[in-house]
């Protein structure tokens, strides 16, 4: 007999049961899944899309960020399952060579093999996937704890009654849906959109000859002249692993006013998609008719959702604050670390502030939303101050804290121990007890 949940006035089926459920597959959310089951946890992955990869894939963001080193010779410093992943991706030649960004690199990456590669550690961990499958509210009993949560498939609506979940959809959904505390950037402004695009056919022996100030020049230019609408004129191009292929961030969406569009809202998400998309035409154009290196190119595609840097934060344990990140304060609590700049993107031009030759640590409390039973968070939803926050956000770290999320509900299930009650000291050690490599381990 199909067991029954009640929903207001109607019933849906109970699906599924599993010790763990994840809501979202960007990097946190796939890592946070395969830490749980190599921890002998029932794993259920839930994403609204057909693939894994958040951010990275759908909206484009085609780099690891966050892996290397800041200063005049970066060296890679985070390792454990981000870098794991970086080793896949370059076996399969889905990885370009390091590129220079400020005083940090970065690695471009090809979107496909990155979902390949999701789809295969995922299901060599043993994880279930539910793509194409929508979260829709949670609830909980009397203590707060969330029991069930209402999920939207294909074939309609269902419940899942899991013993622990993450929260790594990148907008804090579970949580909000459960009324806990959160915030939007510095009171309620967040970081500008970005819609990032593809060109093809690029002369690549050209390409790689462009100084960057001088395209920034270029672009400020055209845009005064009026000959071309260009807004942003702090311009990111990066060379894909297929030949003649780059990837452009170029875009900001912002409305006429200088009102910048929520990722948590649906009229402001609709206005930004289509903006996005007349802006990457414009800068593709642009790019064709001043840059040689793009006089054969083409805009191939854009990305498959407005790439969002930032919507909701928790109320967290802890708090990665702005000082944090400028002093590279270290902490006993941290489960990963980072020397990624603090990239700001507002209405005004790009702000870029790096640290100089050293890194800060996240401690793994900034993952944990108050009073929390059996719920933590992943990912760029983490209790950050806004600045910091445009530093803490970026893939390599957001692996870092998903394994360490899902290694966590590991430890809370076995020992019996409450969210609000875990420490990053807790998390480390029961990783090393269980061979799990934390971010410093190679």
């Amino acid at each position: 007999m199909i067991e029954r949940f009640r929903v207001n006035e109607y019933y849906v089926p109970v699906s599924y049961k599993p010790d763990v459920c994840i809501i979202g597959a960007g990097p946190s959310g796939v890592s946070a899944a395969i830490a749980a089951a190599r921890l002998n946890m029932s794993v259920l992955l839930v994403e609204k899309y057909g693939f894994s990869g958040g951010a990275t894939v759908a909206g484009l963001s085609g780099t690891i960020c966050g892996l290397y080193s800041s200063g005049e010779t970066p060296e890679q410093i985070v390792f454990g399952f981000a870098n794991e992943f970086y080793q896949e991706l370059k076996n399969r030649g889905g990885a370009a060579k390091p590129v220079k960004f400020g005083k940090t690199l970065l690695v471009p990456h090809d979107s496909l093999k990155w979902k390949e590669i999701a789809d295969d550690l995922l299901l060599e961990s043993k994880c279930k996937i539910l793509y194409h499958t929508q979260f829709l509210k949670a609830f909980t009993d009397s203590e707060r704890k969330i029991t069930s949560l209402l999920l939207k498939g294909q074939e309609g609506q269902f419940v899942v009654m899991p013993k622990f979940i993450i929260d790594a959809s990148g907008d804090a959904e579970v949580i909000h849906s459960i009324s806990v505390e959160t915030f939007l950037g510095s009171n309620g402004v967040v970081q500008t959109p970005t819609m990032i695009f593809k060109m093809g056919n690029v002369d690549m022996k050209s390409f790689f000859k462009l100084d960057p100030l001088e395209l920034n020049k270029k672009v400020s230019e055209a845009h005064l002249s009026g000959n071309y609408s260009l807004p942003r004129h702090h311009v990111y191009i990066f060379p894909l692993p297929n030949t003649g292929e780059v990837l452009c961030n170029m875009t900001r969406i912002t409305y006429k006013d200088g009102t910048i569009p929520l990722g948590t809202n649906s009229t402001d998400l609709t206005f930004a998609e289509i903006e996005g998309r007349k802006q990457s035409r414009e800068y593709a154009r642009f790019l064709i008719d001043k840059i040689p290196a793009f006089s054969k190119a083409y805009i191939s595609t854009t990305g498959v959702q407005i790439g969002i840097r930032q919507t909701r934060s928790i109320v967290g344990k802890a708090k990665l604050l702005n000082d944090d990140v400028m002093n590279a304060r270290k902490s006993t609590n941290a489960i990963t670390f980072s020397a990624w700049p603090m990239e700001l993107h507002s209405t005004e031009e790009v702000k870029i502030v790096h640290l100089e030759n050293d890194f800060y640590d996240i401690p793994f409390e900034t993952l944990i939303p108050e009073k929390a039973t059996n719920y933590l968070v992943a990912g760029r939803c983490m209790s950050a101050e806004h600045e910091a926050l445009a530093s803490a956000r970026v893939t390599a770290q957001c692996f870092g804290m998903g394994y360490s999320a899902g290694a966590a509900c590991s430890l809370m299930m076995y020992e019996n121990i409450k969210a609000h009650e875990l420490s990053g000291i807790m998390v480390k050690e029961w990783m090393k007890q269980h061979d799990l490599k934390c971010t410093n381990e190679q």
